[in-house]
């Protein structure tokens, strides 16, 4: 009886275990301050670490197996993560060899504004390189993803609602013709309010938010954790 009694509080553990979803921006050989934030970057090394270190403790599924589970009321018998990448910078294209090499499937959310491979974003650092239309349809594989980071990178809390509409229907506009497009919205920098989710929710749109709180099981949004090399310490002690 005492065996059995231990199995079912294991097995009701599991059933609670959060899925981790981890958020990254650049990775690059060199730090360059014209084209990054140092907050928003990763050596090509340590992002190799950081990945090796996270799968000896996860197994990597993909965003929407991880909404499924969330939505499910099936215990969760593994350890998940979730790997996505917000701005849809050039870099990316570095580290998707490495991550397909890994197994390791990931979400590219992307602003649609910079594909052209000439618009600036402003507020960033120089000279910042986008991945370009063409790049980004090239990119077929079933382990990549690609969704929605609003049309251009800027702060949806200001927008009016007619604003943030005109957004997010010209990024689905673009976006939605992709092979892989899944209909998930990630705000930029985390930002967002009732108006925000209450449109998203009406286009059925799944919000992906950046926060503290755990994916247990899903109610407003998943939340993602950062993984850039300034946030790794405060991620890994959190998590590990």
């Amino acid at each position: 009886m005492a065996q059995l009694f231990k199995k079912i509080k294991r097995s009701v553990k599991q059933l609670r275990k959060p899925i981790d979803v981890f958020l990254f921006h650049a990775v690059s050989d060199e730090y360059d301050e014209k084209k990054y934030m140092l907050i928003d970057w990763s050596h090509t090394d340590d992002f190799k670490n950081h990945i090796h270190t996270l799968k000896s403790r996860y197994t990597f599924i993909t965003l929407e197996e991880a909404y499924r589970k969330l939505n499910s009321i099936l215990p969760r018998w593994r350890r998940y993560a979730v790997l996505t990448c917000d701005d849809g910078f050039a870099s990316v294209l570095n580290i998707l060899p490495f991550l397909e090499g890994e197994g390791i499937p990931i979400t590219l959310f992307v602003n649609p504004k910079y594909l052209d491979g000439v618009s600036g974003r402003a507020g960033y650092a120089e000279n910042q390189q986008y991945i370009t239309h063409d790049q980004l349809w090239a990119l077929t594989g079933s382990l990549v993803t690609v969704g929605m980071h609003g049309y251009e990178h800027d702060d949806v809390t200001k927008k009016t609602a007619e604003e943030f509409d005109w957004s997010v229907e010209k990024c689905k506009e673009i976006l939605q013709s992709h092979p892989r497009y899944i209909p998930y919205y990630a705000y930029t920098g985390g930002r967002h309010n009732d108006l925000t989710q209450q449109i998203l929710r009406q286009k059925g749109l799944v919000p992906v938010f950046v926060g503290s709180k755990l994916n247990k099981k899903f109610q407003d949004a998943i939340r993602r954790k950062p993984i850039d090399s300034f946030y790794w310490t405060m991620t890994l002690q959190k998590l590990l």
